[in-house]
């Protein structure tokens, strides 16, 4: 019976770890920020801006230890710089 609760109690903590893991925000933004770097050269200043801003504030927003992840905000950054710059 004891270790069917060590197995229970095991099971519990590997499946909780992931979820109390956290997000690294500083590696994170670098790598976004390398991201970004491509489509700089073609955007205007003011939407080169905006997406600057919209980093930083889920950067901040993630080492203010907010319950969410930025990379969902990043990624939609991309996309809508790789889709404006297609254009």
């Amino acid at each position: 019976m004891t270790k069917l609760f060590a197995a229970l109690a095991a099971a519990l903590l590997a499946t909780a770890a992931p979820a109390l893991a956290k997000t690294d925000c500083d590696g994170g933004f670098k790598n976004h920020m390398g991201k970004m770097s491509i489509y700089v050269d073609k955007m205007s200043g003011y939407e080169l801006a905006d997406a600057v801003r919209k980093s930083l504030d889920a950067y901040n927003s993630c080492k203010a230890g907010d319950s969410f992840s930025p990379h969902g905000v990043w990624d939609q950054i991309i996309a809508d710089m790789e889709a404006k710059s297609s254009k």
